[in-house]
């Protein structure tokens, strides 16, 4: 509608009072107008609305009659018990929430929890933690009540698992009452442990993480048969030592254990009635200052002689302390199997350790890793030798000298993808770590090192410099055809020079690149300092810290 007024509408304009009386009688006609527009539209609304109502009642209808058509509703029994135990988790045991399988499916519809309840493998794994005991209250009714509510559902559950193998984890709780760092078993334990012993005929993959005076107790029972027990791992609470002289673990016997896990406190062999020769895993682990001197290199060699078919093997070596050992009589071991093997070591072991491995044949050894934390070193160079097919290497350089690593990276065999350095680089003794410039230049300049290196990281690159990364990366993705595809670094520092603008092309060529900084520091100036409201810095806190975007994943 034209307006005389157009001119004026939109500004800030003040009209005059006769301009006043004219804008109040031009606005009569249009006024009338909007009112009657409002009537009709409410008049339809209603019209719509009644017929909404009906839609409703008819899609109702409609839909409530098509449900009983559902393919679902026609599954059969077998073909939906199979899809309830494909949502079960693969990677661990089940665990006593709602929020997953099987409980959740027991909370759709009263068919699906009928058949839930009904079918014996959703319930033939379980994961059972403690409930923590109030410290400051340890005699609390609610704690009681909850150790009680729990009991009962690890009974319940495991009760509908009828004759199914179990697989168990057990998630102890130490006593408050005992001293920090050395956990005793409690009464509270033992219940759970004997709710779950009950079930010991029918364990197939047993875990607990307990007391070690709980599980050497437990273990060493003779009343309990596990005929059917394929996988045992045992992990300690806290890092107490054992003083006490303790007995074989005679629940062990009789079992088919191809699959075995035990600190190193309590690695006594001939206190583990093992069918050694069954064995496909051995890990031998927990801290390390509580691993006994007995634990050594010759006496792992005779134990791994007795396990001809295993494919992983994780130990830890306490030999004496730079004391070079008379060199043992024991015949080369051949382990054909043997595909990851990794060895910590506990003090300066080198000449035991390298005799170890130059004592092994692994013709099949595709990952290894060696850890320790005391500078020493190792002769590699003649195991490595005699690795074809290795494919991942991971090594702590802590343990190497200067020297000792790049002659141990010239020695590295070429089926070598995947390298993972780690544990080096304290910011208090740089100076006396292995240079990781020296490393890199080494695989930058001779491209016959490596030749098929596809991934590199680094866990910590605080005397790492970027140019030297850049120059490696480089060097490598000249190549042709380019076999590096990916580059993870945790440099533990600030950035000095951003060399994500130089990797781009790489980058845009498939690069996998992340290199991980600590933030830069700000400034603490601000005109909120002193005052309850004043805004948070993001930026001071390195945990909440998020890269760059030029310094981020590509």
């Amino acid at each position: 509608m034209a307006s005389p007024f157009a001119s004026r509408l939109g500004t800030n304009y003040c009209p005059t009072d006769e301009e006043l009386l004219e804008i109040n009688a031009l606005l009569v006609e249009p006024t009338l107008r909007l009112k009657g527009l409002d009537d009709e539209i409410t008049k339809l609304q209603k019209a719509i609305d009644k017929l909404a109502e009906e839609r409703s009642r008819v899609a109702a209808y409609i839909e409530a009659h098509k449900a009983l058509l559902s393919p679902v509703r026609r599954l059969p029994l077998d073909i939906i018990q199979e899809l309830f135990v494909a949502c079960l988790p693969t990677h661990r045991n089940c665990v006593m929430s709602a929020s997953e399988a099987p409980v959740l499916l027991g909370r759709v519809c009263s068919s699906w929890r009928t058949i839930s309840r009904t079918t014996p493998r959703l319930w033939s794994s379980l994961h059972v933690v403690e409930p923590l005991q109030n410290f400051f209250d340890p005699t609390s009714a609610s704690f009681e009540e909850k150790v009680a509510r729990r009991l009962k559902i690890t009974q319940m559950w495991l009760g509908r698992s009828g004759q199914c193998p179990l697989s168990i984890s057990l998630q102890s709780a130490p006593d408050p009452a005992s001293p920090p760092g050395t956990p005793t078993p409690s009464g509270t334990s033992m219940r759970f442990m004997k709710t779950l012993l009950s079930f010991a005929p029918r364990w197939q993959h047993i875990q607990l993480t307990a007391p070690l005076p709980l599980l050497l107790e437990i273990m060493s029972r003779s009343d309990a048969e596990v005929p059917l027990l394929e996988t045992v791992a045992f992990h300690s609470q806290g890092h107490n030592s054992l003083p006490f002289p303790w007995g074989p673990l005679n629940m062990l016997r009789g079992a088919r254990i191809s699959s075995f896990s035990v600190p190193g406190a309590i690695f006594l062999p001939e206190n583990l009635p093992l069918q050694w020769s069954q064995l496909t895993n051995l890990t031998v682990g927990g801290h390390k200052w509580s691993v006994p001197p007995t634990i050594t290199s010759d006496a792992l060699l005779r134990v791994i002689s007795k396990c001809p078919g295993l494919r992983c093997c994780k130990v830890m070596v306490h030999d004496s302390n730079g004391i070079e050992l008379p060199i043992s009589e024991h015949p080369i071991v051949e382990l054909p199997f043997l595909h990851t093997f990794a060895i910590d070591c506990i003090a300066r072991t080198a000449p035991a350790v390298s005799n170890l491995l130059m004592r092994l044949s692994l013709p099949e050894l595709r990952d290894f890793a060696i850890f320790g934390s005391t500078p020493d070193s190792p002769t590699l160079g003649n195991f490595f030798a005699r690795l074809v097919r290795l494919e991942s290497l991971r090594i702590n350089l802590n343990i190497f000298s200067r020297t000792s690593l790049l002659e141990t990276f010239h020695t590295l065999p070429p089926s070598i993808r995947h390298l993972r350095i780690s544990g080096l680089d304290d910011p208090w003794g740089a100076h006396t770590q292995p240079g990781l410039d020296e490393m890199l230049a080494a695989l930058t300049t001779s491209p016959e090192l490596c030749p098929m290196l596809r991934h590199l990281s680094i866990d910590s690159g605080i005397t790492l410099s970027d140019r030297a990364v850049l120059l490696f990366i480089t060097a490598r993705m000249q190549e042709s055809p380019p076999a590096l595809n990916r580059v993870d670094i945790n440099f533990g520092r600030q950035v000095v020079v951003n060399i994500m603008p130089d990797l781009r092309t790489f980058i845009e060529m498939g690069l996998a690149v992340s290199l991980v900084y600590l933030p830069p520091q700000t400034s603490q100036d601000s005109p909120w300092l002193g005052l309850p409201d004043a805004p948070v810095n993001p930026n001071t806190s390195w945990a909440t810290w998020v890269p760059p975007e030029s310094m981020s994943n590509w």
